[in-house]
């Protein structure tokens, strides 16, 4: 009984630090060097048990999907280049993660898009991404059918500078 009383405090601390990471990162994300935002994911990481890199280009993506949302393409820029500097397999989950936000913004991926996010949760035992994109649909568009919609442009801005 008291192991589950713990557990149940462990994921609502942990809860608490996740949102507090996302008020940062929506505090940070329009200007800013996000340096509160960087700072929680580190507690996070160091808290929650999470691959500290991991967490650290996760912050960066939504830093610059903030700071991109709020039109501020040199910060968004700046929080890519930081990204692109973090370990190469964090980079390439985060890579996914954005995918996958587009696939679910739009219902749909291209099929070659899809393939390669499916073939990504598969090769990484990452069941909760194959479990997430279960709603998308893989289509075969020509070239002039692009997803739309901000992760869609996010992913068009970004991907480059993560190349």
């Amino acid at each position: 009984m008291v192991n589950k009383s713990r557990a149940g405090l462990a994921d609502d601390y942990l809860t608490r630090q996740q949102r507090a990471l996302a008020d940062a990162v929506d505090a940070d994300g329009g200007t800013g060097d996000g340096g509160r935002s960087f700072r929680l994911a580190e507690h996070l990481a160091a808290e929650g048990g999470v691959h500290r890199s991991d967490v650290l280009a996760a912050t960066a993506l939504f830093l610059a999907y903030t700071a991109f949302r709020e039109g501020n393409v040199d910060a968004a820029l700046g929080f890519a280049r930081r990204l692109r500097g973090l370990d190469p397999d964090s980079v390439q989950l985060v890579f996914h993660l954005m995918r996958l936000e587009v696939g679910r913004e739009q219902g749909w991926l291209p099929r070659p898009q899809y393939d390669e996010l499916m073939a990504y949760a598969w090769r990484e035992n990452r069941l909760d991404l194959a479990l997430r994109a279960g709603d998308i649909q893989a289509r075969d568009v020509g070239p002039g059918q692009a997803p739309t919609g901000w992760w869609a442009r996010l992913e068009r801005n970004l991907c480059p500078l993560l190349a």
